[in-house]
This record gives structure tokens, sequence and C-alpha cells, in this order.
């Protein structure tokens, strides 16, 4: 007999701590990684096993044990593997160990609550169910009457069907109704059989899979001596099951996919399994059209549109290994595996690999290395603009650097021009396009070649003032401003979600002289269609809220049911439609100017990404930078995608200012109602750490802060920022998990954070 420790899978932040439960006869089978049902404080909650334990030698505390009520499933659901990764999570990212647990369960939780009352609405119990519904469809499969019956050939000639029926089930097991008619039994024959005591009708279970359109077999294109070499040295690595990791940086255009499929196919014809990650839904569609016409059926694809029994579905054909490459975003980092050997991480610069809204704050980037270390995969990072702290890894031979330096058809680079929008304005050109980029537009759709237009803001107006008093309408619930949308003529809240109907008069001074100021997305798009033989499709989170709206809208731009197609940055990355070749970034310079160490970067990157949709097929790509700041560093190397030089001056610049990769950094963010309580609780935050320093327990720790976020107030929360810095921050995290902090609800730790604003 043993006890067991359980790590309570409950949404909470300050549940560290795992629970001992005594286990019955009837459960002595479980083990660590089974997931449990177990009382708790009151209820019946789901619970995962850290481990078997002794039982208390003191019988007064053997007897305070509360028993494990049940197991879910049938197996263990966290194999040796996946529960490190999961421990090694709750150390880095100072998470409790369930928290990171239950990342790995599709749904995060595996049973649903429903409560039973009486005819006066009183609660009498709840009822527990498992929330991953399996789906079934009726199945026949021959029994040992029907076994005999065959053997002898009875109904050999006087029921033909059957007979043929029964030979068919004899070889290939339980048939699906479905089944069983594509081998010529009719239903009637099935229920014969079954009626006639010959064969069981059970039920069969059917995986869901929305990607199951069968792809002819992709044309295999010849290899570049450079990506020729790249494969080579990753198939090496797989084969060696080494857990090396690889930065395959090429430019824009160059053929990195072309390497991922020879590294996958090479892992699958080895046994392996293969999980390639993208940063989001819209790059899916293609990637996963390219990777079925190598590998068929044996695909699974995962992201977020997916329902939880859809998703539970994908998890079993991974865990089976019934599908051999998994291709999805962020969250898919946490798909079980029956035996992984390689894992790709595609446009690894990206910052949607880092959860910044939700505890834990993981990068996907950062877990799949640990994954690869502790299974012995290899690893491989590809960008034409890899993250900074990568690209210095590679330099420092922390990884090994492959490079991809031209497009694999000889193809140039697109031109890039930058148009100066001070001198729009001069030229009384009010509208968000230049005139440099109408004329593109007009020449590029006459031509019956198709363009890509970038605007990284959603709407139809960026916010809405009164011209008397200067008031801009924000939301009542966060500290920005309400975003017009001419579709629904309302004002929406982008970080909420809050709508409001057009105020008709200032709230403020009651002025009716209200006016729109900026250009979202839907006001370009209508500028757009009134240029001659211009048809448009936008894509942004407005336009793609069902289920394959962006492989839909991806599908008809490629198709040419559009040769413009707009959108926020979703549009700037991955596609490859040989037929692009105009590319226009409106307000190129946006970003360039918050107060976060990063900007830099994440502009450049954006620009070259953008930049290199054009001209990927057999006509040249030309390329229009709409900027008030035309002089800009940044944007003369984005012009040039010369990414090496842009990284020796940016890294330059991170050395001076102690930022990653020569710093650690740790986010301290503080929520509260009161705006009072939560600087109180940042001010009390910084002075324990500032103690610690003066006792010289932290002496290389900088403390900025606290401070407001550039959001100061979101959802009706305040929110306040400390940024911690060190060469090491071990130390630290110890110090704040050690402290009365470290179970504070509303105190958020964030490593590595993307944005410090």
């Amino acid at each position: 007999m043993f006890a067991v420790n359980v790590a309570i899978n409950l949404p909470v932040k300050n549940l560290f701590r795992q629970f001992t439960y005594s286990v019955p006869e009837a459960l002595q089978f479980i083990d660590s990684g089974w997931r449990v049902v177990v009382p708790f404080s009151g209820q019946k909650v789901e619970g995962f096993v850290v481990e078997r334990v002794p039982l208390p030698s003191d019988e007064v505390l053997r007897s305070k044990l509360k028993p494990v009520e049940a197991a879910l499933g049938d197996t263990p659901w966290f194999d040796e593997e996946m529960l490190a990764a999961a421990k090694w999570m709750a150390d880095y990212y100072m998470c409790s160990l369930a928290e990171a647990m239950r990342l790995f369960v599709p749904g995060k939780s595996s049973i649903k609550r429903r409560a039973v009352r009486d005819a006066q609405g009183r609660l009498l119990y709840y009822v527990y169910n498992e929330r991953l519904q399996e789906k079934t469809v009726l199945a026949y499969r021959i029994n040992a009457a029907g076994s005999q019956v065959l053997a002898e050939g009875t109904l050999a000639k006087r029921a033909k069907g059957q007979h043929a029926a029964l030979g068919i089930l004899a070889q290939a097991g339980t048939l699906s109704v479905s089944e069983l008619a594509q081998q010529g039994v009719s239903s009637a024959v099935a229920r014969a059989l079954a009626q006639n005591g010959l064969a069981d009708a059970v039920q069969k279970r059917v995986l869901r899979n929305s990607y199951n359109t069968v792809q002819e077999r992709g044309e295999s294109l010849q290899l570049t001596a450079e990506q020729q070499d790249a494969a080579v040295k990753i198939n090496q690595a797989i084969d060696a099951q080494r857990a090396q990791s690889f930065l395959l940086q090429g430019i824009t255009g160059s053929g990195k996919t072309e390497v991922y499929l020879r590294a996958a196919a090479h892992a699958v014809d080895a046994g392996w399994q293969v999980l390639m990650l993208v940063p989001e839904i819209a790059l899916t569609a293609q990637l996963v059209k390219r990777f079925q016409a190598w590998f068929g059926s044996e695909i699974a694809v995962a992201h977020s549109k997916l329902s939880q029994n859809e998703r539970g579905d994908v998890w079993y054909r991974m865990r089976t290994g019934k599908a051999r490459v998994l291709i999805g975003v962020r969250s898919a980092v946490f798909a079980p595996f029956e035996k992984l050997g390689l894992v790709i991480v595609d446009e690894e610069h990206e910052g949607s690999y880092k959860e910044e809204d939700h505890r834990p704050h993981y990068n996907a980037r950062d877990v799949a290395r640990t994954r690869c270390r502790l299974t012995g995969a290899a690893l491989v990072l590809g960008s034409a603009t890899p993250d900074l702290c990568t690209y210095y890894k590679a330099l420092q031979g922390e990884c090994t650097h492959l490079h991809l330096t031209s497009r694999p058809n000889g193809a140039a680079l697109p031109k890039v021009e930058i148009v100066d929008m001070r001198k729009e304005l001069e030229a009384r050109n009010f509208s968000v396009l230049s005139r440099a980029l109408q004329q593109a537009l007009v020449m590029t759709a006459a031509a019956g070649e198709q363009a890509i237009v970038l605007l990284n803001r959603r709407g139809y107006s960026t916010f809405v003032m009164c011209r008397d008093c200067g008031q801009t309408i924000t939301c009542p619930h966060c500290a920005v401003a309400m975003v017009y949308h001419k579709k629904n003529e309302d004002l929406r809240c982008h970080y909420c979600g809050n709508t409001m109907p057009l105020p008709q008069e200032c709230p403020n001074c009651h002025s009716r002289r209200i006016k729109y100021f900026g250009s979202g997305t839907q006001k370009a798009e209508e500028q757009l269609q009134q240029l001659p033989e211009v048809r448009v499709l936008r894509m942004d989170q407005d336009s793609t809220v069902a289920k394959f709206a962006h492989a839909d809208i991806l599908r008809r731009f490629a198709d040419g049911a559009a040769n413009v197609l707009i959108g926020t940055q979703m549009v700037a990355k991955g596609h490859d439609i040989p037929n692009v070749t105009l590319v226009g970034v409106l307000a190129a310079d946006s970003t360039l100017h918050l107060p976060d160490y990063r900007a830099s970067e994440r502009a450049f990157s954006l620009l070259t990404q953008a930049a290199g949709r054009a001209g990927r097929g057999d006509r040249p790509g030309h390329v229009i930078f709409q900027t008030y700041d035309p002089d800009n560093p940044i944007l003369q190397l984005a012009v040039t995608q010369d990414y090496d030089t842009f990284a020796k001056r940016e890294l330059q610049e991170r050395q001076n200012y102690f930022y990653p990769p020569f710093a650690q950094m740790l986010k301290l963010q503080i929520v509260d109602k009161d705006e009072g309580a939560g600087l109180a609780l940042a001010q009390q935050v910084v002075f324990y750490l500032q103690s610690l320093k003066l006792q010289g327990k932290l002496e290389d720790l900088l403390i900025a802060g606290p401070f407001p976020s550039l959001v100061a107030k979101a959802y009706d929360l305040y929110r306040f920022n400390v940024l911690l810095k060190a060469q090491d921050l071990r130390e630290t995290k110890e110090a704040l998990l050690n402290s009365e902090f470290k179970e504070k609800a509303n105190l958020y730790f964030n490593v590595d954070p993307v944005s410090v604003i």
C-alpha cells in the first residue's frame, strides 16, 4: 500500500504545493502521470499524480488522508518526458506544477461538473463527467460462431453475401457500416449477420479530422547546395538522437520549407514523429497543404479554432503513433508523442510563441528546446530574421548555424521604395495610400498580378476625438481609445471587447464636432476599392472569426478571387503566393518608437517579412514602405534585408544597456482594481528586493520601477510593472518564491518577457 502526491488542477495561481492522498485497493495500479479525481475543498476535482510516496507510519496521520476516488482514462496521461518538461516549466517560469501540467491536457481540464437540483431549484449534488467525448459509429466484428461458420463454409451457397462479409470481417477486424459499404457489404447484410449471431454490433471510435483532404504528391524540387548541406546536417543529428539545435537562417524565399520537408521525411522514414510549430493560425493552411502532399493522412493539425474534442483526437493520434507529423501553433508543443525525433519552429523570432496574457508565461520555442533535450530530438529554428538571442547563441556556438543566402529560382530580392508621407501631405494627398502606391496597385491589377497591403491597425479609424475640447473617447474599462468599426457602426475596445454606440456629441463638453482620426484596415479597404480594377480581400481579427476563415481568405486570394489582400500582421508572414509582385506597408514606422527594447527588432522583422512576400515567382517584386521617418536606420536596413548588419548594431546596443542576450529579465506585473493598493504592493516588492541587495545577497540585480504599464488600465484593473535584470536570475527567482509575494493572487511573474511595457 502507498499514497500519492497530487497536483490539483484548478485555475488558480497560488496553489503551489501538492497534496497527499491514500490509494484504495482497486486503484493500486496508478502511478506518476495518471489523472485522478480527488476530494478537495468540499468538491471533487481533477488532479495529476506527481509521485508515489510511502503511507505515513503514524496511524493518526494515515487516517486523515483522503482517498483517491477514481482514475481518469486507462493509461497515464503524462509519460516521464512530459512530466519532466512540466517540472522544468514550473521551475523556470515560476508557476505551480499544476499550472504547467494542465497545459498538456486538451481544454486544460479532463472533467466537467453539472449541478443536479430539485423542483425548487435547491442543489442536491454534482455529477462529474469526462470532458473529452470520443466519437463512435456503429460497427461489426466477427465472433466465434461466425468464425466457425466461415471455416465450415455452410453459408457459401445459400447466403453468399453473408459468407463474403464474414470473410472481410475475419481479415480486417472491426469495420464501421461505411467501411463495410466501401468493401461492397450493405448494412442489411451486416444486420443479418448480427441477427443470426455470427457477428457482434459494437461502437467503433472514429477520429475527427478537419484536415483529411487528400493531396496529390507534391513536386520534389531539386535542392540547392546550401539547402542540401542544411538537410544533411539536420538528418545526421536525427540519426544520432543527440538533441542538437540548429538555426536555419535564410533570406525570404530561400526555401526553408523545402529543408523542413526533407528533414521531416527523413525522420518519418526512420520511424520518428515530427512536430512543426508555426506562429499563427494563418500560416497553417499553406504548410498543411505542402506537408500533406508528402505525408498524406499521417498529418495532424492543432490550433485554437479546433474544438476540445477535435484536439483530443489529435492528441490521441500522436500518442498512439497513428499520425507521424503534427503541425500546430504555440499550444501544440504540449502534445503527447509516441516517438518524437524532430521539432521545427518556423519563424522562430515571432513574439506569438510567447504566452503573454495568461499564466504560465511560457515561450513555446523554449519549451520545444526542453522537450528535445529530454527526448534526444533534433531542433530546427528557422527564420529570415532570427530572434537576436537565438542569433547570439549561434554566434557563440551554442547551436549550429545554417545559412540560405539566395533564392532557389535565382530571383533577386524585391526592389524596395521608401515614400515620405510628409511630402504626400504637402501635396494635399490625405489618403492613407500614397500616390506611388496607388499607381503601383493600379498597374499591378492591370497586369493581372496581385498585391499585399499591410496595415497593423484593425477597424475603420483608430480613435474618435472631440475637435472642441480634445477629449478622446476611451473604454470605460481600459485606458485605451475606442476604435470605430464602420460595418456595425459602433466603437470597440481592442483589449476587452467592450462596444458602445457611436456618440452624437462629446461626453465631456457636449459638442457635436466629433471627428474620426487615423486609419484602420476597414478604412484602407474602402479606399483600395475605389481604385480601378482593384478587387480587395481583408484579413484581420474581425474577418477571421470563423473556424477556417484564414485558410478560406488565403485560398480565395491565391485562386484570384481578389488581386489585393489587405490586413494586419497576419498577411505579412510566411505566405508563398507566386503571383504577388507588389507589397505595400502603410505606416512602416508605427512600431519603431515604442518605449520597448525590442521595438527595433520587431519593426525590422515585420518589414523584412512583409517585403519578402513579393517576387517569389518568376516576376520581379516591388515593395513600398510608407513612412514619416524615411531616414530611420532600421528602415534603411530593412530595405536591403541586411539582417547581419542590423543584428551587429542592435547587439551592441543591447550590451551597452544590459538587455538580453547579455542579461536575463523578469517582469513583475501587479494588477488591482484599486490603483493605490496596486502601487503599494509593487513598492513592497521593490523594497523587499532592495533590502536583499543591501544585505549583499542579490548584488548584480538591477531593479526598474514600479511604473504603470503602457496600457495602465485594462479590464477594470490597474497595472504596474517592475523590471528585474541580472546576469543570472536564479537567486532572484528563489528569493521571490521564498517570500510572501509568491502566493499573491494579483502578482504575476513573467520570465523572459517579449515586451517590458
